[in-house]
């Protein structure tokens, strides 16, 4: 091997290690955390149940409760916790950008987002609804589809295709939150609301003048802890975290949160027979 050609090698090989090293230092994000000492979360304020300020003004809801799980499992104190509220647009950068160390924020899992983050296994199940006034004439989803009915969404362009889908006819309007989306159906700027079916559930719950409209459109769809993709210990940490809570040891945990919030049971740990001897 000539000396042009070792220098060159080398050259190439201290090239390559100034590329990887920032992501070899970057790559260990749960030892980032453990250092730290606490949690970064990313959710909202702005979507009950599952985040959203209760009459004291404290951030509550399912996502929130279950995020204090995790600091639980990571510190052994639930309060080890921050939480960044992000609009929906804002939560993806702040995620890229490590605002954040993972996302708690009804974040449906879409193919289109998997290109850009990584997401755990499933911890809830979905589908999607549409909320209307109680005097509405509106009886399903197909009534929709006329351009004298405006559709209040969410500002999220996979929720904006599958309304285009849903009522190619029908006048759209889309909003940074569930709580913008129920103020214009309230107040006539709307005549209907196309949001995921919990929190449609939950509107009409606690506004009597609101209805759900008995029926889903789009089949199931899953919410995941979005994170960062690259982050291999991180990972295995929170995809185990989740795998547990819904099928494993925590699965207690996860129904008294499940009952708290939604006020019926979860969907069954998994479905096996013990085999018991004799």
């Amino acid at each position: 091997m000539t000396f042009k050609t070792l220098t060159h090698r080398l050259a190439l090989a201290l090239a390559l290690a100034a590329a990887i090293s920032p992501l070899v230092a970057h790559a260990d994000k749960l030892a980032d955390v453990l250092k730290r000492g606490y949690l970064i979360v990313g959710t909202t304020s702005a979507t009950p149940p599952f985040g959203f300020k209760d009459e004291k003004g404290e951030l509550v809801g399912f996502d929130v409760d279950m995020s204090r799980l995790i600091a639980k499992a990571l510190f052994g104190d639930p309060t080890k916790i921050k939480f960044e509220l992000l609009s929906n647009e804002a939560r993806w950068s702040a995620l890229q950008n490590d605002q954040v160390d993972m996302l708690a924020h009804s974040a449906t899992i879409t193919p289109s987002r998997l290109v850009r983050a990584a997401f755990t296994p499933r911890y809830f199940d979905t589908g999607l609804t549409v909320v209307v006034a109680k005097d509405s004439k509106i009886g399903k989803i197909a009534d929709l589809n006329t351009p004298s009915v405006t559709i209040a969404t969410l500002t999220v362009p996979e929720q904006l295709d599958l309304v285009k889908l849903m009522a190619p006819k029908a006048t759209v309007a889309s909003f940074g939150s569930t709580e913008q989306q129920a103020l214009a159906l309230r107040s006539g700027r709307a005549q209907a609301i196309f949001v995921d079916l919990p929190i449609g559930m939950y509107i009409a719950a606690n506004n009597p003048d609101l209805k759900v409209v008995p029926e889903t459109f789009g089949g199931f769809q899953n919410y995941g802890i979005a994170y960062k993709m690259g982050e291999l210990a991180w990972m295995q940490f929170l995809d185990g975290f989740v795998t547990d809570l819904t099928t494993g040891y925590s699965y207690v945990e996860y129904g008294a949160l499940y009952r708290k919030w939604f006020k019926v049971d979860p969907p069954p740990q998994r479905s096996y027979k013990l085999q018991l001897p004799g």
